[in-house]
Parts: structure tokens; sequence; C-alpha cells
């Protein structure tokens, strides 16, 4: 992934399954400003994935998570937003 896309942090996650569609659904609420307070981020899109999609996203958060904690980060690892 390239460092010179825009990010806007992710303030809160809301997940969970529809079992009657057989999905599980996402939606991030985000930061849009440096100075945004938490309790204030943008309800974001509510995203449907199938159970494949799920696993998928699940194992690529995971391999991410691993590569970041078996690198050094330049900053000291603090969340910044």
């Amino acid at each position: 992934m390239s460092d010179d896309i825009p990010l806007f942090p992710v303030a809160q996650l809301t997940v969970g399954p529809v079992p009657r569609m057989g999905l599980v659904v996402i939606r991030p609420d985000f930061l849009t400003t440096l100075m945004q307070r938490p309790e204030e981020a943008q309800q974001g899109r509510t995203y449907a994935l199938t159970p494949v999609q799920a696993r998928y996203l699940a194992e690529q958060i995971q391999q991410s998570l691993a590569i970041l904690e078996s690198s050094s980060s330049p900053d000291g690892g603090s969340p910044r937003h």
C-alpha cells in the first residue's frame, strides 16, 4: 500500500452478522480532520461481506498485524490522528 494516499483514521467499527441474508456487515466511523474528537466521527457506509470475503478480510488484517508487530515503527508505535 502506498504511503501517499489520504488516510481517514477509524474512530469506531460496527460489525455484525445478518443471518437471514448470510452476510457480515461492517461500518467504519472515521475522523475527517486532525482535530476532530472520536465522538464526532463521520458515520461511514455500511458494507456487506459474504462469509468468504469476511474470512479473507480477517486473514489480511491478521497478516498485517503480524508484520506491524515484527517491525519497529519509526515513531515508536504511538497512534496518531
